[in-house]
């Protein structure tokens, strides 16, 4: 009888052993939504399966009608931790959501299907998590350009430029920091000030599925920045890792390179507008989120020039996201930061509206 109960004691501790260490394994969930990428597919897919630890691939091919699809299926052959969904063609919000429908693992990632990791990039990711219990992390990046021009983003010039108590040693941002990086102590600064976007992020499943922070279908673009402020609008606990792990093919026929942008947002802005959580967000919050937004207004201006355009080219849209912010007083608008580069650039192009 004794000898009995000793081997249900020691199968019941082996049991709850398992038990803990399959909650403590970080696992994570790669979404791949995929277009007509079979030019840069395979250099994603092998970045991602060299990668180590626990996790599952899901590709979501979205109606491509080039090789994409038949080399999906080539790489799951060889890996059964890979998924793909096939669907018509939806666009990337419409695919990443199809990914999140069926990941089963703890964190979430997403890689655009003409990018590609660092090596070890989930090894170094993981790590912190295990040390934080992160509910988002954010690393930097590679800017890659058409022609193999490589920037480091969110690097090194920017923390030669921040005092050593600034640097956030511990790693850890709250929603205030991130959105409000004109608090100065609080704030701490600017090196980390990633606004949306979702390159090089890694986020807790349960963050996700608790509020439903899906991307919003049928729109352009920066539906990545909706889906990021929502995140950031809950408070959650936030790992910054400043080192590289993705590379991001900034290529020039992306619609961030087009004067597009300046139609697109206000449909995109519009959208993290009519979430719940910017509607519950406070005054000053909506403010912060709206600036970040006139950035891209900013951009589209840029594009234009690149592009050949006149100088005052894009000033009708930059007036309309300028008087937008008549809602806010005087003293509320010293926080901003792309409001006033806005009315600068209206002046400098003698706009003929009262500013």
């Amino acid at each position: 009888m004794k000898k009995r109960l000793t081997i249900i004691f020691i199968f019941l501790v082996c049991l709850l052993s398992l038990y803990i260490w399959i909650q403590n394994r970080i696992t994570v969930s790669v979404i791949i939504p995929v277009y007509n990428a079979d030019k840069y597919l395979e250099k994603c897919l092998n970045s991602v399966f060299a990668q180590s630890g626990s996790f599952e691939v899901i590709a979501v091919n979205d109606g491509s009608i080039d090789k994409s699809l038949e080399i999906l299926q080539q790489y799951a052959g060889k890996h059964s931790n890979m998924h793909i969904i096939s669907q018509e063609n939806k666009g990337v919000s419409a695919a990443r959501n199809a990914g999140l429908k069926i990941a089963k693992n703890k964190y979430i990632t997403f890689v655009d299907s003409d990018d590609w990791l660092e090596p070890d990039a989930f090894k170094k990711i993981i790590k912190v998590i295990k040390k934080d219990k992160s509910d988002i992390v954010l690393t930097g990046f590679y800017d890659v350009y058409d022609r193999e021009w490589v920037r480091k983003s969110r690097g090194e010039q920017a923390a030669l430029e921040v005092a050593e108590e600034n640097k956030f040693a511990n790693r850890h941002l709250d929603k205030l920091q991130l959105l409000s990086p004109f608090y100065g102590k609080e704030a701490h600064s600017d090196l980390f000030y990633t606004g949306g976007g979702i390159r090089g992020r890694f986020y807790l499943k349960d963050l996700l599925d608790k509020h439903n922070i899906i991307f919003p279908v049928g729109i352009n673009s920066h539906e990545d920045d909706v889906f990021m402020f929502r995140a950031y609008l809950h408070n959650p606990l936030i790992s910054v890792i400043s080192e590289p792990v993705y590379n991001y093919r900034n290529r020039i026929d992306s619609i961030s390179k087009s004067e597009k942008i300046l139609k697109s947002m206000p449909e995109s802005l519009s959208a993290m507008q009519n979430t719940p959580e910017f509607k519950q967000a406070n005054r000053r919050t909506k403010m912060l989120i709206e600036d970040n937004w006139l950035g891209l207004v900013i951009l589209g201006i840029a594009n234009l020039q690149r592009h050949g355009a006149p100088w005052g080219a894009g000033a009708v849209e930059a007036y309309e996201a300028y008087k937008s912010f008549d809602k806010y007083n005087a003293a509320e608008l010293k926080a901003t930061r792309n409001y006033p580069n806005i009315k600068r650039f209206l002046e400098e192009v003698k706009f003929n509206q009262p500013l």
